[in-house]
């Protein structure tokens, strides 16, 4: 419950600026689940659910993954532009939390 309340309060006024990144969403075991593999790049970037469903991701997004067919969902990666907004300081190493505001451009594919 505590660890609910302080993800909503770091959502509610966000740590840090906000950027259009390029990669591929994915679905991952480990938390948290939803995860931005940025392209070019070695970074992974996490994205924080406060509710921890689909709910909390973008309308684009959920059209994509809608829940209703987990094992879909899982198959499925969605390469495209992804406004975040950072949770966590940038730490070379370490997987830097976001908060995913806007999706754009989505191309659904098979996992690799």
């Amino acid at each position: 419950m505590l660890v609910a309340f302080a993800v909503a309060a770091a959502l509610s006024a966000t740590s840090g600026p906000c950027q259009t990144v390029h990669g591929r969403i994915a679905l991952w075991n480990g938390a948290p689940s939803v995860r931005i593999a940025v392209a070019r790049t070695h970074r992974v970037l996490g994205v924080v659910q406060p509710n921890g469903s689909f709910d909390d991701l973008p309308p684009a997004v959920r059209a994509i993954w809608t829940g209703k067919e987990p094992d879909t969902d899982w198959a499925i990666e969605i390469e495209g532009d992804f406004k975040v907004c950072a949770l966590t300081p940038d730490r070379p190493g370490h997987m830097q939390m976001v908060h995913l505001v806007k999706a754009a451009h989505l191309a659904p594919r098979p996992r690799r």
